[in-house]
This record gives C-alpha cells, sequence and structure tokens, in this order.
C-alpha cells in the first residue's frame, strides 16, 4: 500500500459543475425575458420563469461547490484537506468517530468526525474503493 492516498472527487463532478457554469449563463441570454411587454394584469409564461429560476439556482450551486472544492490526503499520521482557502491538517489522535452511515434522505457516506472538524465523503461524489482504503488507514473508534 502507498504511503499517501489521495481522495479527490470524481471527475464528472467538476466538468457537470463547469458545464453548469457555462450553459446556465447562455440559456439565460437566449431566453426571451419573461417580464417583458407584460401589461398590468398579465401573467408571465410559467415554463419560462421556470428556466429562468432554474438557470440561477444551477449557476448558484455549482459556482458554490466549485468555491467549497476540498481534497484530501491521508496517511499514516493524520488527514489534510486542501481547498481554495489553505490546508488544514487533523492528526488521527484527534479523531473522534468514523463511520460509514446512510442519514434519512442523503446517499451513503462515510463520515470522520474529529474534535474541530467533521469530514463527510459522499459515497456519489467519491471512489469507493478509495473510501475503503480510507477506512483501512483510519484507526476505528
Amino acid at each position: 500500500m502507498a504511503d499517501t492516498l489521495d481522495i479527490k472527487p470524481r471527475a464528472w463532478l467538476f466538468f457537470g459543475c463547469f458545464a453548469g457554469l457555462i450553459i446556465a449563463p447562455l440559456l439565460m441570454a437566449y431566453l426571451p425575458n419573461p417580464f417583458a411587454g407584460l401589461g398590468p394584469e398579465e401573467r408571465p409564461s410559467r415554463f419560462i420563469m421556470f428556466l429562468w429560476a432554474a438557470s440561477v439556482v444551477i449557476i448558484v450551486v455549482a459556482g458554490y461547490r466549485l468555491l467549497t472544492w476540498t481534497t484530501y490526503r491521508a496517511n499514516a499520521d493524520g488527514i489534510e484537506a486542501r481547498s481554495l482557502l489553505g490546508r488544514t491538517r487533523l492528526p488521527w489522535q484527534d479523531l473522534v468517530s468514523s463511520e460509514l452511515k446512510t442519514p434519512v434522505g442523503m446517499p451513503p457516506s462515510y463520515e470522520l468526525r474529529f474534535t474541530r472538524r467533521r469530514i463527510r465523503l459522499i459515497a456519489a461524489h467519491h471512489d469507493p474503493r478509495v473510501i475503503n482504503a480510507l477506512r483501512e488507514i483510519a484507526p476505528a473508534r
């Protein structure tokens, strides 16, 4: 087994967010303005309004996911979280609990709870083989 384990979200997640940031503004540019030319008692088209609202939601969610993009590097000493805000080193001795669980309404995830932070690796976003390798590295608590 290698000394370090790199844990990264799957590539489709990155490309999906990137595509959402490109396609949603283009969709808004080509859609007609639902409020243009309305009289005092007229209502905009519901379908066009839905597309406008969905475009805004896609832009916000994709932007948030890319801004909070985090990768992890685990070794025998601990785990290091790397994001746009910098690196955070969490030693294994600060680990309070680690468990594989399925919260109600969410996909299965492997959760590591440290004294200062909680790391949740969602099974749909990360490779299950990497999560199983992390379960072997992380001390059982």
